[in-house]
């Protein structure tokens, strides 16, 4: 899973005038030029910096181009409204759009980015396969310019654009340039069935301790506590880290996830989340079975009223029934982030315009309209839930993003860390293995990708 956030553009700041217009879109597609006067500054990769968001004047001074994207289908439903409204407003700029399924998108979108007519902008995916291989080729162009002109960066929060930010041999990311945007953020939490609860005399929990102290009530009632599915082997992670992250600082798992010297996964607090995990799988609160079911089965099963409780994402809550059931964040830390950034390539001749497509997608009328296509926007101001499920999903974003604790996804780390993490993890659950060893087969397999990747 993925994630993301910011606040809308600062209109008082856009650049005025004609001749400053055609001046700075000069500028913006310029590689390699030396830098011009005051008030320009010099982005990684020898592109001249902007100071202020791109105005339409700048984008119409490029002629009548042709804007190439490559997105995930996902995004078709979101692109059905955004990419008319930007072409009226920029009708010099034809929006050519390519869409590929998300395995084809992160299996080919590098070679597309480093051939000869590469898309101007592009999604691509979090971790070391895809963004990593596109920084460390220098395909991208950092955005820390383009972030500080249109106030993302004060306007976010640093935990939410650190996985976008990238060392310059992209070896390491969480901190440094930062090579990405995306407008769509997830958080994850628990689903409570609201017809079950009452039928229990229970409260909608608040907290993990709220969920410790109704799991077994809810087990002792002949009801199932928790639906999990866990065949593909991240379901049970993603309750994991959200046990792990109540027991030590987020920025201590973010650090570990994004491949910082020094750091490791042998803590206490981890080895802790996965003695929970275990306690609760040998006292039947996952029922039984939960490995030979996919995540899909599992939240299909609790969508038709199995199971009290199911922890997952935002993203799971199109399926489920606003009126039969609620949602509620167990930490303000637990796992999330940005999801699929979009990148700007670095040899992109239009790039005024992909900034300004970049800018299109972070408004809080493009963030109502992620809403309302089903997914969390990055953009919360003034966007409003159309039923209370989705109220809640929003509001539990907004209360991590204010706290600026979302750690990310632990198979970030590695490119065979789900296997790892999810494998291992089904070993502490099953009561074969330790909760020790888990944690040490985890860092082994975090200490091979440093070399290797």
């Amino acid at each position: 899973m993925k994630s993301a956030r910011r606040e809308g553009s600062r209109a008082s700041r856009f650049v005025s005038g004609a001749a400053a217009a055609v001046g700075l879109a000069a500028v913006l597609a310029c590689a390699g030029c030396s830098p011009p006067g005051a008030g320009k500054s010099v982005v990684a990769g020898g592109e001249i910096g902007i100071t202020n968001p791109v105005t339409t004047a700048q984008v119409s001074a490029l002629g009548d181009v042709t804007l190439r994207m490559w997105a995930d289908q996902a995004e078709k439903p979101l692109m059905k409204s955004v990419i008319p409204a930007f072409e009226k407003q920029y009708p010099n700029v034809k929006v050519d759009i390519t869409y590929k399924s998300f395995d084809d998108l992160v299996a080919t979108v590098v070679n597309a980015a480093s051939g000869s007519n590469p898309p101007d902008l592009f999604q691509g995916n979090i971790g070391y396969a895809v963004d990593g291989a596109l920084v460390k080729s220098k395909l991208v162009r950092p955005l820390d310019d383009v972030a500080a002109a249109y106030g993302w960066i004060t306007g976010t929060g640093a935990s939410t654009l650190a996985p976008a930010r990238w060392n310059g041999s992209g070896t390491a990311f969480g901190t440094g340039n930062l090579y990405g945007m995306s407008p769509i953020s997830e958080v994850q939490g628990i689903y409570y069935n609201k017809s079950l609860l009452k039928k229990l005399d229970l409260q909608a929990p608040r907290s993990l301790k709220d969920l410790e102290k109704a799991l077994p009530a809810v087990k002792k009632a002949g009801e199932q506590p928790m639906m999990l599915g866990n065949s593909d082997q991240y379901a049970a992670t993603h309750i994991f880290s959200d046990l792990a992250v109540t027991e030590q600082k987020p920025t201590a798992i973010r650090d570990w996830i994004g491949g910082k010297a020094g750091t490791s996964f042998v803590t206490a607090g981890n080895e802790k989340a996965a003695d929970t995990m275990a306690d609760w799988a040998k006292k039947g609160y996952f029922g039984s079975g939960y490995d030979g079911l996919s995540n899909e089965d599992a939240v299909s099963r609790f969508a038709n009223g199995l199971g009290v409780f199911f922890v997952g994402g935002s993203w799971n809550g199109a399926t489920l029934d606003p009126a039969k059931f609620g949602f509620g964040a167990l930490t303000t830390g637990g796992a999330g982030a940005t999801a699929s950034p979009w990148h700007i390539s670095a040899s992109s001749k239009v790039t005024p315009a992909a900034v300004a497509f970049l800018a299109a997608l972070h408004t809080p009328k493009t963030g109502q309209e992620i809403l309302d296509t089903g997914r969390l926007p990055v953009v919360t101001d003034g966007v409003k839930g159309s039923n209370r499920l989705q109220s809640q999903t929003l509001d539990a974003l907004k209360r991590t993003i204010a706290a600026g604790t979302q750690v990310g996804y632990y198979d970030w780390s590695a490119t065979d860390m789900l296997t790892v993490m999810g494998g291992r993890l089904q070993e502490v659950m099953a009561g074969r293995t330790s909760s020790a060893d888990f944690t040490k087969a985890v860092q082994d397999a975090w200490l091979r990708a440093r070399v290797t990747q």
